[in-house]
This record gives C-alpha cells, structure tokens and sequence, in this order.
C-alpha cells in the first residue's frame, strides 16, 4: 500500500461536493499518480500485457492525465478567482 494510501483518503459523503473540495480530491489523488508514476519509471513495478512489457504506455498515460486534470484545476481556479465572493455579491 502506498505512503499516500496509508494516511487515508478524504472522506466525502453523498452531497455535492464544492469546487474547492474538488481541488483538495484531485491534490490528494494527484500524489497517488505521483507515487505510481515514480514506480514505473524506477522499474519497480511493470505493467505487462501477453508479455510485452507496456510500462512505457502507462507512463505516457499517467503523465497525459496528470496534466490534463491540472489544466481542469487550473481552470477551475481561475473561474473562482472571477466570480465576486458571496459577501461582495450581496452588497
């Protein structure tokens, strides 16, 4: 079990979920692809497939999907950062 795993996961019941608490999931799950990522870079685990080696695939895709989702994040920031704070909306 990874280190990240082990210090356990962000409780999130059935409502919906704000955009921050979103931003705190993809951080905390964002370092679990990390620490995958540096394994199959240091070769200590492997992804194999009829026994080809495809680690180098999952690299490509672990680190494709990193930087998509930070440029969801990003985005996301962004929009909060424009919109007027609720106590400003009100006045």
């Amino acid at each position: 079990m990874s280190s990240i795993a082990h210090a356990g996961a962000p409780r999130y019941g059935s409502r919906m979920e704000t955009p921050e608490e979103i931003r705190v999931r993809w951080r905390y799950l964002r370092d679990l692809l990390i620490e995958q990522l540096g394994r199959f870079e240091s070769g200590s685990i492997q992804m194999r497939h009829e026994d080809t080696n495809v680690s180098t695939d999952a690299i490509w895709v672990l680190k494709q999907s990193i930087q998509d989702f930070d440029a969801l994040i990003t985005e996301s920031e962004d929009k909060d950062a424009e919109r007027p704070s609720r106590g400003e909306a009100l006045r």
